[in-house]
């Protein structure tokens, strides 16, 4: 039997999610549930529930945003069918995490060594990045390349956005990382070398996420990934407010970052809104 062109092309955009896959999304929920309890809920508690203490509490909220944000993303990951539904998710996660274990090392004398949250930390960045690398090409190899076949495609002004605005954050981003003191500058709150990487390695994350949906270009295969940033600037105000007496709000850098994460949300709603009730092939 031959396949028809149309045929072909879905058998090759629908290729299985994998036992191992699935599970190892499952294992970073509970990861994230972890940080999200501890630095999402609880960021007054850093002394005891994390990896590490952190001050000021607005710092340690902020991460909990970011843990937040990746929670829905990773859970719709879980019961998604097919690989090209979380391959957005791979590389980027996998870089993120390579970087925070990077952080990691580099200032492995401030963690508060012996205690379960710092086993959590340490296992929830050491094993993801060589986890996330081989599950990619085990299932990269049985599907059709990044950006061809798509069937829902992405307006190109959009994904050009992503492409040039992941970019930039990306870039920017490894010069903070790279020196930290720079970003410590122009900081809403107070930082210190740890947390500036730490945040950086979450801005690595936004940033090489939009660039890899900008290459997908397709809504069926970033639908999933998309949730991190529609969830990332209401979470991220939602902490602040919380704690508003930390945080210099006549700081440039943070309406900067507001605005973009805030852009990039609505612009992933819009297509939330454009793409619904449309049937997908995936």
């Amino acid at each position: 039997m031959t396949l028809s062109p149309s045929n072909s092309a879905t058998a090759h955009n629908s290729t299985p999610i994998s036992l191992p896959l699935r599970a190892w999304l499952a294992v970073e929920i509970l990861f994230g549930v972890a940080a999200i309890e501890a630095v999402f809920l609880h960021p007054d508690q850093t002394a005891t529930n994390f990896a590490w203490p952190i001050q000021p509490i607005v710092m340690a909220a902020t991460f909990g945003s970011f843990y937040l944000s990746v929670g829905l993303m990773f859970i719709l990951g879980t019961l998604a069918r097919r690989w090209q539904q979380v391959r957005a998710v791979s590389i980027p996660a996998a870089i993120f995490t390579g970087f925070m274990l990077l952080t990691t090392f580099l200032h492995w004398d401030k963690f508060n060594h012996g205690i379960p949250p710092f086993y959590i930390w340490f296992a929830s960045y050491l094993l993801p990045p060589p986890i996330f690398v081989a599950l990619y090409y085990s299932h990269q190899k049985k599907a059709a390349p990044i950006g061809m076949q798509r069937l829902h495609p992405i307006a190109q002004p959009i994904r050009q956005f992503w492409v040039i605005n992941g970019l930039i954050i990306t870039l920017i981003t490894l010069l903070f990382y790279l020196a930290p003191t720079w970003l410590i500058t122009i900081a809403p709150w107070t930082m210190t070398p740890l947390t500036a990487r730490t945040l950086c390695g979450w801005l690595i994350a936004v940033g090489t996420l939009q660039m890899w949906m900008a290459w997908e270009g397709d809504w069926g295969r970033i639908k999933i990934a998309s949730t991190l940033l529609v969830i990332l600037p209401f979470a991220l105000l939602f902490q602040w407010a919380r704690y508003s007496s930390e945080v210099n709000w006549s700081s440039l850098s943070l309406w900067l970052l507001l605005l973009d994460f805030s852009f990039n949300s609505f612009l992933c709603i819009y297509l939330w809104c454009l793409w619904t009730g449309r049937r997908s092939s995936l």
